[in-house]
């Protein structure tokens, strides 16, 4: 009759979890000149652009961005005294890791016609650098119509 060694026996099993820390991020504070560019975001409104909920978006989810900008073109020079700002399309130099979820956010929340992706040399002209470093240089462009 063949006996085994393990009757009986209980093997000791040690189970380890490892809980990853929660990564904490600093909270990054808007600077003058991007709350004022977010104050001409918050009153531009045409078409389906919702100046104001734009920028109270923006504002609340600061961490997925570096910076918005919302440009002017000559038409304004010609408008402005008038009270219209002719501005139609949205640029946002994201933090990484938020890119896809902004695009998303902008076509499907904030109705945008059109975004666009400017990245590599191009974005790296735009921002007047030719450092690479650890960080993406792609800039999200958001059009409406």
């Amino acid at each position: 009759m063949a006996t085994s060694n393990n009757s009986g026996k209980k093997k000791n099993v040690k189970i380890e979890f490892t809980i990853s820390p929660v990564l904490q991020q600093v909270e990054k504070k808007i600077s003058e000149a991007q709350n004022f560019q977010l104050e001409v975001i918050a009153r531009t409104n045409f078409n389906s652009f919702n100046g104001k909920a734009i920028a109270e978006w923006l504002r609340e989810n600061h961490k997925m961005w570096r910076s918005v900008l919302l440009p002017l073109d000559f038409i304004s020079l010609r408008d402005m005294a008038n009270g219209n700002w002719h501005a139609d399309t949205l640029y946002i130099y994201p933090e990484d890791g938020y890119h896809f979820k902004l695009e998303e956010i902008m076509k499907e929340q904030f109705h945008a016609d059109e975004t666009q992706w400017i990245g590599g040399e191009e974005a790296m002209d735009l921002l007047g650098t030719n450092e690479i470093e650890d960080t993406s240089h792609v800039i999200l462009s958001a059009w409406w119509d």
